[in-house]
């Protein structure tokens, strides 16, 4: 733009006036365009994490299965067994092999070896009801390693709780005449200061009584072939009547 000198001062401020307005206006149309720019890439970004919290997740991992069973119940059952205890290597984390989907694991576990396999870990993004919301799907077995290989005694102390619980074995399984598997009133028991429950059909030497709570001290034989777990009982410490 340029000026000459015929341009009266109310002229000039008129002509700058009506420039700086369409200067503004074109700054304005810019910035529209920019908003309207970054609301599209916006809406692109949030539906793109929509479909991927719509789709499971799933990650290849190694999995250890360990050489001793746990003791615990599905929560929709009241009846104890021994489930498989695992970890995969993407937390490192113990845990029973309880209400967890596992496609296809197809290994003749024996007590005693630790199994490491592989397996697709899915994070579900609909879980059924009642499990977790991660399973597994079973690849293949990498490996199998006896690793009690000694037989072994331990001194422990006992607290056992004044009622007993349902409890089937699994490894190995136990059955009726009828084919049904076998379902003891087992000892709800625990070694003193642990959290970890176990369930036991049996302390040799042990007279039960229901309602009352011990303390005993028992000998834990572990025998190596066949693998098999034992409780003898040393002696009683303590036993308390309980409502």
């Amino acid at each position: 733009m340029c000026f000459n000198e015929h341009y009266t001062t109310t002229q000039l401020i008129r002509s700058l006036y009506i420039y700086g307005l369409l200067i503004t206006l074109i700054l304005k149309e810019m910035s529209r365009l920019h908003l309207f720019i970054a609301f599209i890439v916006f809406c692109l970004f949030f539906t793109s994490c929509l479909k991927d919290q719509e789709n499971d997740k799933e990650k290849i991992v190694e999995i250890t299965i360990y050489p001793e069973t746990g003791y615990g119940a599905s929560i929709m059952s009241d009846i104890w067994t021994q489930p498989l205890i695992f970890s995969d290597n993407d937390d490192n984390q113990k845990q029973m092999l309880v209400d967890i989907i596992f496609e296809g694991l197809d290994i003749d576990y024996e007590r005693g070896y630790k199994y490491t396999l592989s397996a697709e870990k899915v994070w579900m993004h609909e879980p059924l009801q009642d499990v977790s919301s991660i399973k597994y799907v079973y690849i293949e077995l990498l490996s199998k390693e006896k690793v009690i290989t000694e037989n072994s005694e331990e001194n422990i102390e006992l607290f056992v709780s004044p009622e007993t619980v349902k409890f089937t074995p699994k490894y190995p399984s136990e059955f009726e005449d009828d084919q049904s598997p076998k379902i003891y009133n087992a000892l709800h028991t625990k070694k003193t200061g642990s959290d970890n429950w176990m369930t036991l059909p049996a302390i040799e030497g042990f007279n039960f009584e229901e309602g009352y709570e011990y303390v005993l001290n028992v000998k834990k034989i572990t025998q190596v072939d066949p693998y098999l777990i034992r409780f003898v009982l040393l002696e009683i410490k303590s036993k308390t009547l309980r409502n």
